[in-house]
């Protein structure tokens, strides 16, 4: 029996839930001797949260498309003139010719997939029910129950929006359990499965890494130079950690080393520099594994952080006028409100959050216990939710009929806007 599912991602954070639920989705199928294949359509970026599975199992995943680099990235943020100038440089730098490019490889197959699976917004969930003419399932990523203050039915979701979800889907997997309750109650088919996240022992009582992160968008190297100068402007609080920076996938070791030379740092090992006179570690691509260490992350990230805050870890956004993502209206608008007290905003110059950083540092326990205490009330320990919404799809899968074999020769994918 064989089966085909197409993916759709928002990219970047979005990219990171869906490769552990598509991860999980290939366990179960292996695990029942289904033949799966799986096509992935990231809507932002190159999909590099996906090229590990893509190299596991190469006869069954394909990146089927992969998006030009936008200037901001698909992130409009900020007040109505920022939002609809970044809009417009990222359709006229590629955007557009990319979503068009995108919305022709769904339409011309979707006749082959049984499922269209979709991680993140209204984007992937439109280009699935207009395109490929089937209600999806969708793991939305953008609407929480979290943001709302005043709990009105439409609010941080739109009327427009709860409509495509309640006719345009088969079912929706939330981030959370007041989210479910929400969207039920809007006439959605929701639930929550868990929190959907990377498997992890319990974290380390000893944890003593200090992870910066300075984010994955264009801006990532004014955002590596203000932590650096965090780092060196915290002194002393920083002696009892060891800092270290996680970089994503997407940055060479020449872009990396060459960023640490212009902060002023020293090479101590190859991978480890000297700042302020501490030694700094790096990595790449690793934050999951990285995270059982950490007592704190501190960063300009989104979908991170959350990941941090699920396992009870605290953490610091600093936030700058102007940056693709850590700005003002991102920071105050969605994530505070977001993680709340799992998050300390930090400040705007290195001054101000190194300040910061070392309050939190000199009262860290409290601050972990607060995080865990929102954890669990937010998500209630429930951590399989990677592998919940894959056994879900899987049962979805077997009570399909198999595909019709007139997809194109399996191997190969398109890249950029080919």
């Amino acid at each position: 029996m064989k089966k085909r599912v197409l993916l759709l991602s928002n990219g970047y954070g979005e990219d990171s839930f869906a490769a552990l639920i598509l991860e999980e989705l290939l366990k179960c199928a292996e695990n029942e001797k289904l033949v799966l294949l799986v096509d992935i359509i990231p809507l932002v970026g190159e999909g590099k949260a996906f090229e590990n599975l893509c190299s596991r199992f190469p006869e069954r995943v394909r990146l089927l498309h992969i998006s030009p680099p936008l200037p901001y990235g698909g992130v409009y943020l900020g007040n109505p003139v920022n939002r609809c100038f970044r809009l417009f440089a990222d359709l006229f730098s590629g955007g557009l010719k990319n979503i068009l490019t995108v919305a022709h490889l769904v339409r011309s197959s979707s006749a082959t997939y049984n499922l269209i699976f979709g991680v993140g917004d209204v984007l992937p969930l439109l280009l699935g029910f207009l395109f490929g003419r089937k209600r999806m399932h969708l793991f939305a990523c953008a609407h929480t129950d979290l943001l709302r203050m005043k709990k009105r039915p439409y609010e941080r979701l739109g009327r427009f929006t709860a409509c495509l979800l309640r006719h345009g889907t088969a079912q929706v997997y939330t981030r959370d359990a007041p989210t479910a309750l929400w969207f039920q109650k809007l006439g959605i088919k929701a639930t929550f499965l868990g929190f959907v996240g990377p498997k992890m022992g319990e974290p380390s009582p000893q944890r003593r890494y200090l992870l910066f992160l300075p984010g994955h968008r264009e801006d990532w190297r004014r955002n590596f130079l203000f932590l650096a100068q965090v780092i060196v402007l915290t002194g002393q609080a920083l002696n009892s950690f060891v800092p270290h920076f996680v970089f994503p996938l997407e940055r060479t070791l020449a872009e990396i080393e060459n960023a640490f030379i212009q902060a002023g740092g020293k090479r101590c090992t190859s991978s480890s520099f000297l700042l302020g006179g501490h030694c700094v570690s790096f990595s790449r691509g690793d934050y999951f594994s990285r995270l059982q260490e950490a007592a704190l992350v501190v960063g300009f990230a989104g979908t991170a952080l959350e990941h941090a805050a699920f396992w009870g870890i605290p953490c610091i956004e600093p936030y700058l006028e102007g940056n693709i993502q850590a700005n003002p209206d991102f920071l105050f608008r969605r994530q505070h409100l977001l993680l709340r007290e799992a998050l300390t905003p930090g400040g705007t110059t290195p001054e101000e959050t190194a300040e910061i950083l070392g309050t939190v540092l000199g009262d860290l326990p409290n601050f972990q216990r607060r995080a865990q205490e929102f954890s669990l009330k937010t998500w209630g320990g429930k951590s399989d939710g990677a592998k919940n919404i894959a056994c879900d799809l899987l049962n979805t899968l077997r009570n399909l009929p198999e595909y019709q074999d007139r997809a194109p020769v399996w191997g190969g994918f398109h890249s950029g806007t080919q």
